[in-house]
């Protein structure tokens, strides 16, 4: 999760970008608020007769006319090159400073009969994450994550057999899961541009794909774990371990 500070750069960094913008349209070219206020009424209206072909070409042309223009300002330009500076350092610093999942196991709080339960991971923009190479407590995993590495050892934890489930989404990065040799698996996995290592099963470069494989005792065993991922750009990687 995104301490305090890390929320401060970003809201500095997107006030800064409306400044700059509101600067530019008001005092530097002001015919660009005229255009802009142009492409919103092509909107307004090619949108009220949108099932009219007039009203699709409309409002089409003018959501087109409008990225064009907004992608031409300095405001844009600022905003992409302070982005990916900020990105750079983070996913730098995230390559130094892994977070390991620490176990909490402190009495759990109820709030109008909802139980508080402690989770695996937290949805983070930036940086490593993994699970520690001694005993915790399973819980199912639910996480969206942006640019870093995720890493879960199924080895220091005892799976339920109540068919626990991994969700994990992920923009750039790898995800490897190390499962025991006794359990058995069930992967459903997307990826826009990656490599897919499931096992014996190895596919690299792979473009727009998505797949679902589980072993031969699936469905018999007692000992499973149901795995979904997606990620944008990245490596998923299911091994025994």
């Amino acid at each position: 999760m995104l301490n305090s500070n890390k929320m401060n750069i970003v809201d500095i960094l997107l006030m800064a970008t409306i400044i700059l913008f509101l600067v530019e349209v008001i005092f530097l070219d002001t015919a660009l608020l005229f255009l802009i206020a142009l492409c919103g009424a092509g909107l307004f209206f090619g949108k009220r007769s949108y099932y009219r072909p007039r009203g699709k070409f409309m409002f089409w042309i003018s959501i087109v006319a409008l990225f064009i223009m907004l992608i031409n300002t300095i405001a844009f330009r600022f905003l992409i090159m302070t982005a990916v500076i900020y990105f750079c350092y983070k996913w730098y610093r995230s390559k130094q400073e892994p977070t390991f999942y620490q176990p909490q196991f402190s009495e759990n709080s109820s709030d109008e009969g909802v139980i508080h339960q402690d989770i695996l991971f937290s949805n983070k923009w930036f940086g490593q994450q993994r699970t520690r190479k001694r005993a915790y407590e399973w819980r199912d995993v639910n996480i969206q994550s942006g640019i870093g590495d995720i890493v879960v050892d199924l080895n220091y934890t005892v799976i339920p057999k109540d068919d626990p489930v991994m969700v994990i989404r992920n923009l750039v990065g790898n995800v490897q899961i190390l499962v025991p040799y006794d359990v058995e698996v069930s992967v459903h996995h997307s990826v826009v541009f990656g490599s897919i290592q499931i096992l014996n099963y190895l596919e690299a470069n792979v473009w727009n794909k998505v797949l679902h494989m589980e072993t031969p005792n699936y469905s018999t065993s007692k000992q499973k774990v149901r795995i979904f991922t997606s990620m944008l750009v990245g490596k998923v990687e299911v091994k025994r371990g």
